[in-house]
């Protein structure tokens, strides 16, 4: 197999010269679909950087402290066809908050886009941004660069992220591909961690459940094309938790799972999240120090009223019994977010008797221009609610703050406010 390593005295001369150059490398492969780079899954410590270059062979990550006179790492890693040539280096004792440069030879990349910064310390009193958005297409959008231009540290995707329609592999994996080649979306993630879950368009096809046959091939290419930190378990499944400042944010998997056992809080019905899941759920939550815990997935939390039944609607007892958790165990800061219906929306449930205070649901969709107005349905709980194209949520956790807000911002391409909401940790916690 071909050998595409770095020249090593070439590549030190220009970490010596404080230049991380994509340039100074060997003759980079000629054939494939080169895809990347792109951060995914970082942590104070830690970071994962994503690749898929053009042909077989060793490649390597060089990456080094961007300010001061730490020590470089490198990093090797090989792309098979097996993997569909993908990569993905992970990057050990870092330093929070830290900025560092890296370099993959190959990667046409400007060097100064190729960057990435550790997550602050958890117990650090200072503002974090994260942006959230699902139902995306291939078509280039300034919404991505709008993310970057209002302050967002973070990309979140929520499903529909891209849509796939299909279960063979092949069509999966050159779906993900082309999306993550979309210019605006490549030149973010380039220096922008990058987690993801998913919903029924990237699963395996519009309201799909867990026994829909060829599911592992797209959680393959899921797997392959993403940087979380964790895919669900045993090859099942595909959530995953992160803590970024003020927030930790689970991302939950709403299709795997549904459908294919009883349910942990009701054996005579079927499950949403699967035993496994609910219990990763619930520890999780219990165990979790964040101030604002954010429970995301692609679908919504309450019933779109229409034919299909992939909402937590259809699954109201998984969904009750989890405000119940949360009430019995005293769990603050906890709220909702989910995706899927080509419509925006803010809820407040009355879940005070159940939570021990109400729990907001922020639905957030779509990224791309096609809306559904007929699932802008009425709600008790409804406050706000339109369908508008080209929308992403931009969430903010403000620990400098006493006491500590949770700032909700829904944003349509070219920066047009639609509305937003500010909570504080007082609003979120038991009388």
């Amino acid at each position: 197999m071909t050998d595409h390593l770095l020249n090593r005295r070439t590549f030190t001369a220009t970490l010596a010269s404080g230049t991380l150059a994509a340039t100074a490398i060997a003759a980079a492969p000629t054939s494939g679909d080169t895809v990347g780079p792109m951060v995914g899954h970082v942590s104070e410590t830690t970071a994962k950087v994503w690749y898929r270059p053009a042909a077989p062979g060793k490649y390597r990550l060089q990456i080094r402290e961007a300010q001061g006179e730490g020590k470089s790492q490198s990093i090797d890693a090989e792309a098979t066809l097996d993997n569909d040539l993908c990569l993905t280096w992970q990057v050990e004792n870092l330093k929070p908050a830290t900025r560092y440069q890296y370099a993959i030879e190959g990667a046409a990349a400007s060097p100064d886009e190729c960057y990435l910064i550790t997550a602050p310390p958890a117990d650090r009193r200072e503002q974090t941004c994260l942006a959230f958005g699902s139902c995306a297409d291939m078509k280039p959008s300034s919404l991505w660069s709008q993310m970057e231009e209002r302050g967002a540290q973070g990309l979140v995707l929520l499903g529909d992220t891209p849509y796939i329609d299909s279960t063979k592999l092949e069509t999966a994996r050159t779906k993900q591909r082309t999306f993550l080649q979309v210019p605006e979306l490549a030149a973010l993630i380039r220096h922008t961690p990058v987690w993801a879950t998913w919903d029924d368009h990237d699963f395996a096809g519009n309201d799909t459940d867990g026994r829909v046959p060829g599911k592992e091939n797209t959680r393959r290419a899921f797997v392959e094309y993403h940087a979380n930190e964790a895919f669900g378990h045993d090859d099942e499944g595909i959530y995953t938790k992160f803590r970024y400042g003020g927030m930790e944010v689970f991302l939950l998997d709403t299709r795997w799972f549904s459908r294919t056992e009883p349910s942990p809080v009701d054996p005579e019905k079927p499950t949403l999240l699967g035993k496994r899941q609910w219990e990763w759920l619930k520890e999780g939550l219990a165990s979790s120090t964040a101030p604002f815990k954010v429970i995301a997935c692609g679908m919504i939390w309450d019933d779109k009223e229409n034919t299909e039944s992939d909402d937590w609607g259809t699954y109201t007892y998984e969904r009750d019994a989890l405000f119940d958790f949360i009430g019995q165990q005293r769990i603050t800061g906890v709220v909702l977010i989910g995706g899927d219906i080509h419509c925006s929306r803010l809820l407040r449930y009355k879940t005070t008797g159940q939570a021990g205070y109400p729990i907001h649901q922020f639905i957030v969709s779509p990224i791309h221009d096609r809306t559904i107005p007929s699932l802008n349905v009425a709600h008790p709980d409804l406050i706000k609610g339109a369908a508008i194209p080209h929308v992403w949520l931009r969430l903010e956790a403000d620990m400098t703050r006493t006491p500590a807000t949770l700032h909700a911002e829904w944003v349509q391409r070219d920066d047009r406010k639609m509305w937003d909401l500010k909570l504080d940790e007082t609003q979120l916690r038991p009388a």
